[in-house]
Order: C-alpha cells, then structure tokens, then sequence
C-alpha cells in the first residue's frame, strides 16, 4: 500500500473515531470531562501557589457553588420587577389573540412535561462534577499516569497541548474584549437607569464572548420588548448601545484576537452548525472542538510520516 494512501485512510479513520467519540462517549462521560480539564488547570495553578491540589479544589467548588447562589439570587431579584410590568402587557396581547393562541397551553405544558426529565439530568449531572473534581484532585497523578499507558496517548496529549494553546490566547483576547463591552454596557445601563446595571452589563459581556452569539442576542429580544410596551425611545437608545458595542468588537478583534484558533469565521460557523445537528444542543462547542482536534490529530499523524526521499529498500 503507498504511503500516500495509507495516510488516507489513517486520517479517515481519525475522523471516524472522533465523530463516534462525540457522538456517543462525550454525552455519557461529560461531567467526568469537564471535572478532568477543571482539575488539570488546578493542577497548573497548584505551581503559582503555596496550596496543595486538594485544598484548591475545594476552595474552587466554593467559589464555584458561591458563584452560582448570587447569580440565581441576583437573577430572580432583578427579574422581577421587569417580570411584573411585562406580565399586564402579555395579558392584552392574549386578550386580543386569545383564538389564534389558545393552543399554547396544552402545547406549552407538553414541552415542560418533556423538559422535566432533562432538567432532573442537568442536576444529577453538575453533582457528578463537583464530585467528580474532589475524587479527580485526590488521585490526579496516579490517573494522569495511567492515561499515558492509553494506545494513542502522546499523539492525542501533543494534539490536545496546541488546542489548549491556541484556546488559551484566544480566551485572553476575548477576556480582553469582553471587559471593554462590559464597562460600555455598564456605563449605557446606568444612564438609562436600569436597576442592578453591573449584573447586566457583565452578563451582556459574557453573552457577547460566546461564539456566534454576540451582543445582538440580549438588545434585538430587549427592543422588541420594550417596543411592545410603548416605550419607542427606550428601544431606540438601546439600539444606539447595540451599534456602540458591535463596532467596539468588529475594531478590537482583529487586533487582539487575529485567527488564534485558525479557523475563519465562516468555517466556525459551519462548524457549530454542524455540530448541532449531529450532536444536539452538546454540538454547539463539540463541533467547533470536533473539528479542531481533527485538524491537529492529521497534523499529528503527518508530523510522523517518513519524510520525503527518505525511504530505503
């Protein structure tokens, strides 16, 4: 067989074993993965400080569980009072759509009754990683150790190290940029008097930094909202923030952020398409990841080929 043809379907099979690896492995060992990835960046932190991987993880899932109560307690007591002055307004519109919308009951007590056990799952789930981190930091080097003896360990750990560099940068870029949007959000928010302005001008960031997302996710539903309400100006003034904070990412991010992870926008776009068709909700980072780490493994397996002119008979 030429080495040629060989080193396709060596790069075939690659695709093949990542594809069913996404598919079908990642959704059942998926808090157990993250809590492996959460406890390796312990495990490089654990060398700037005096702590021991242990008493940094617990101090992590504090934080962690600590993190999550203020933002469920900021979230619904800043909810509320939106909620109550948005609820008399979906009253009139259901008063006078009332026959075009009077399936929306039967159809949205469906949808919960189906949403329940996912949620339930969701729950099981976050306990299996926060258990996961402890039992992960206690044995770490013996299972670190133990991967290594794994077939396909060097290649998959040298693809694994590029990704995690290249991730790396672009995270502080986004980081970077996400701080700029934040405060013009929060400055924007405090003159209109929005209650509770750095809560949503970091959540904006945040949504902001997601891939394919951006800011226009938060003030495009917002406007409608408001529209519907009457208040024309508000919207208005909000699209004004939208347009700021759009031109701010499209002027920093060619310069901070360059094409880390080497891949062009439209291709990262495919990517997450693609990704949540074929592996669901799952797909929207799985698929951007999928497609990575394809990309590395192939450059991993050309990097051992035998050179050119370098076969001997």
């Amino acid at each position: 067989m030429k080495r040629q043809t060989k080193l396709y379907f060596q790069k075939t099979g690659i695709l093949l074993a990542v594809y069913l690896v996404l598919r079908f492995l990642l959704p059942i060992v998926l808090p157990f993965f993250l809590a492996w990835i959460t406890v390796g960046c312990l495990a490089f932190l654990q060398h700037k400080t005096p702590l021991g991987l242990m008493p940094l993880s617990i101090l992590y899932l504090m934080f962690f569980l600590f993190l999550v109560g203020i933002s469920v307690f900021c979230g619904c007591t800043l909810l509320y009072e939106p909620c109550c002055r948005l609820i008399p307004v979906c009253q009139s519109y259901w008063e006078q759509f009332s026959e075009y919308l009077s399936w929306l009951p039967g159809s949205l007590s469906g949808r919960l009754a189906d949403l329940m056990p996912s949620v339930l799952s969701c729950l099981f789930g976050v306990f299996l990683y926060l258990l996961s981190v402890l039992l992960f930091a206690r044995d770490w080097e013996h299972f670190h150790n133990m991967l290594y003896q794994l077939p396909f360990a060097v290649p998959v750990a040298n693809a694994g190290g590029r990704i995690i560099a290249c991730a790396r940068r672009w995270l502080r870029a986004q980081f970077r940029i996400m701080i700029v949007i934040s405060l013009e959000c929060a400055a924007g928010y405090y003159l209109l008097g929005i209650p509770g302005f750095p809560f949503w001008a970091i959540l904006t960031g945040i949504v902001d930094a997601l891939p394919v997302f951006g800011t226009g996710t938060v003030f495009f539903p917002w406007m409608l909202i408001v529209s519907l309400q009457g208040d024309y100006s508000f919207a208005l003034w909000l699209g004004l923030l939208y347009i700021i904070t759009w031109l701010t990412r499209e002027f920093l991010e060619p310069k901070l952020l360059g094409n880390e992870l080497g891949l062009l926008p439209v291709c990262f776009l495919m990517s997450v398409i693609a990704g949540l068709q074929l592996f669901g909700p799952l797909g929207f980072f799985s698929g951007p990841f999928g497609v990575l780490f394809i990309r590395e493994l192939w450059a991993e397996l050309e990097s051992v080929q035998p050179q050119k002119g370098s076969f001997h008979i």
